[in-house]
Order: structure tokens, then C-alpha cells, then sequence
């Protein structure tokens, strides 16, 4: 059976915060990173595009893979496989019940296809359908990697409040199961995040600092140095985040906006004068708002809530967060931005102290 790596992460913010990986290939789960070559049909040419963009500097991937999509033809592209890459991209711009409803017409015909049951079980735990998410992940036994299914089914019993419990349940699990294999890499990429992620939730910051620490130097997405920047700032070590994120941004062609605010948040901390990153971040959030990004809402809530201390509008893009996504990084920045009306502000820090 071929292997086709593809995680994509779509949490609450789905870009920029730590989120479960998606696959977006039809074909199945964990493997090799994607080669780019030309001469492929137009099937192909969007899977290698979708494979790719959940990585740094590779965002527009999403719209040139829609401009595919939309211009290809019934004898380009097979039924099956345009109804799962619009799923993937209509997730991507929080269009939740509408890949909700793709994937469904779509299992319809695969009913055994992991990516696809993964994807689906995401997009019901974004929209805070617990029991219907868990379902799809249990549909995943026997047909993906038990690691796979562990941290799908773990992480949203986590996400419907049983956090404690999910987070040791998987910690074990995966140390009594070895993913150190090449072959099983992304999927170890994966877990980690995904256990990462709900450490830190858990209020544990350097037990998540240490789950992520293998995987620093690998070819990883950009949620994965989201959480890991996070991380870093939640530990007052501003300069690690600058060090590591500053080269990596740079010598993308375009440049992430999650990224860019958190070595705004780092440059804030450690050169308060110079404003080289917040310029840059000012500018993004300026042309979202001018647009009316809602899928970029997690991310200018906390731009207002951190750097221009603008309480009423992070609360403000929070709810419209909330509205689109209910997962446990959306639940904790409408408490943190609701509480922020009530307590002066010097009594706040960096995301994930006051959980």
C-alpha cells in the first residue's frame, strides 16, 4: 500500500495555534514528504500543492490549488478527488459545514478512506460535535495505525472537556508505542503536537517543551512552531523564539502571519524599541480587518489582546472566533479576552496563565 504523508492542522484557528494534523490525500495516511515535479496531471499537481501548505511559507498553495479546482474539468479531475480536495480547502478558510458535507458525500463511495474519516472527525469537533467526531475517529480502527487512532480518538475526548484523563491516557500510549521509525515519522510528528498541545492546556509548560524537543530540527508545519513559540513566550524565553523563528520567516517566499506575530510578541519582550516584526504584524492584521478575514479572527484577537492591549476588540474577534470554532484554544481565548474586561491589565500575561 502506498504511503502518501499529508497532515494538515485544523484546530481553532486552523493556521496558528496547535491543532490535529489532517492529510489531505485520498489515498491514505502517514509517509514521505512530497516531491514537487512537473509534467503531472491536474489531480496530482493539487495533491502536491495541498501536501505542501500547511508548511512554512506555503499558504498560498491553498488559493493556486482552488484556481486549479475551479478551472479543471470533470475528464482533469475524478468526482471522488474533487469532492475531497474542495473539502480540504473549504476547511481551510473555516468553511466547516460545507467540507462537513463534502466529506460525508464523499464517504459515501470510500467509507473506509482514514484521511477523509480524520478530516470529517475534525471538522465535528471544530463545530463542536463531540460524539459524532469520536465516532469517526472509532471508524478509523483496523484501518489506520493504532497511534493514528489513539491520538484522534484521545484528542477529542480532550477537546470535550475530559483533558486530564486524554492527556496521560495518550502520553502512555505513546510511549509504549515506538514511532521513532522513519516510515512512521509524520505520524510521530503528529502525535507529538497533538500531546504537546494538550499539556500546555493542561498547564504544563515544560513537560510540553519536552514532548516537542525531538522534533525541532525536522521539516514541521507551521502549527507546529506556533505551539512551540507559544511554548517558548509562556516560559518568558522571548529570545529562543527569535533565534529560531527569525531565519525560518525570512527565508520563506511568503511569509506566515502566525509566525510574524509571534516574533512581534518576541520582539516586544526583548527590544521594545525597535519594531521591525510589529510593523510587519501591524500591516497584516490592517489588510485582514480591511477585508473581513474571519478565518484569520484567532489570530487578530490575539494581536489586539497582546500588542496593542485593545481588550473590547480582541473580545469582539474572539467571538467571531467562537462562532466559527469550538475547540479548546477557542475556549480558552474567549476567557482569557473576557476576562481581560475585568482585571486590569497588568494582571495579564502571556496566553495560558490564567487557565
Amino acid at each position: 500500500m502506498i504511503l502518501l504523508l499529508l497532515l494538515l492542522l485544523v484546530c481553532s484557528n486552523r493556521a496558528f495555534s496547535s491543532e490535529p494534523f489532517v492529510p489531505h490525500s485520498s489515498e491514505f495516511v502517514v509517509a514521505k514528504w512530497p516531491v514537487q515535479t512537473s509534467g503531472l496531471n491536474v489531480s496530482n499537481q493539487i495533491q502536491n500543492l495541498l501536501n505542501n501548505a500547511s508548511y512554512p511559507g506555503n499558504s498560498a498553495n491553498y488559493s493556486i490549488a482552488a484556481s486549479l479546482l475551479k478551472q479543471s474539468s470533470t475528464e482533469d479531475l475524478l468526482v471522488l478527488d474533487r469532492l475531497y480536495y474542495e473539502a480540504v480547502i473549504n476547511q481551510h478558510y473555516h468553511r466547516f459545514e460545507e467540507s462537513k458535507e463534502l466529506l460525508l458525500t464523499f464517504l459515501k463511495t470510500q467509507a473506509k478512506n482514514p484521511n477523509a474519516l480524520l478530516l470529517l472527525s475534525n471538522m465535528y469537533s471544530v463545530l463542536g460535535e463531540h460524539q459524532l467526531a469520536e465516532k469517526m475517529c472509532i471508524r478509523l480502527i483496523s484501518i489506520a495505525p493504532q497511534a493514528f487512532v489513539a491520538t484522534c480518538v484521545l484528542n477529542v475526548r480532550a477537546q470535550e472537556g475530559y483533558l486530564k484523563s486524554s492527556l496521560e491516557q495518550l502520553s502512555t500510549f505513546l510511549k509504549n508505542n515506538d514511532l521513532s521509525a522513519e516510515s512512521n515519522e509524520g505520524l510521530a510528528i503528529w502525535s507529538a503536537e497533538t500531546l504537546a498541545s494538550l499539556a500546555r492546556a493542561n498547564g504544563e509548560l515544560k513537560r510540553a517543551q519536552q514532548i516537542l524537543a525531538p522534533y525541532i530540527d525536522k521539516k514541521v508545519p507551521v502549527s507546529f512552531w506556533v505551539l512551540w513559540s507559544d511554548i517558548q513566550l509562556e516560559l518568558e524565553d522571548p529570545e529562543r523564539v527569535m533565534n529560531r523563528l527569525k531565519s525560518l520567516v525570512k527565508s520563506s517566499q511568503n511569509q506566515d502571519d502566525a509566525l510574524i506575530l509571534r516574533l512581534a510578541l518576541a520582539e516586544q519582550r526583548l527590544v521594545p524599541l525597535r519594531s521591525v516584526w510589529l510593523e510587519k504584524v501591524r500591516a497584516r492584521i490592517d489588510l485582514r480587518e480591511s477585508r473581513n478575514d474571519t478565518e484569520h479572527a484567532f489570530d487578530i484577537a490575539l494581536y489586539y489582546y497582546f500588542i496593542e492591549r485593545k481588550y473590547e476588540k480582541a473580545h469582539s474577534w474572539a467571538l467571531i472566533n467562537w462562532d466559527q470554532a469550538k475547540l479548546l484554544d477557542d475556549k480558552n481565548l474567549l476567557k482569557m479576552t473576557q476576562d481581560a474586561l475585568q482585571i486590569p491589565p497588568a494582571d495579564k500575561q502571556f496566553m495560558g496563565d490564567d487557565k
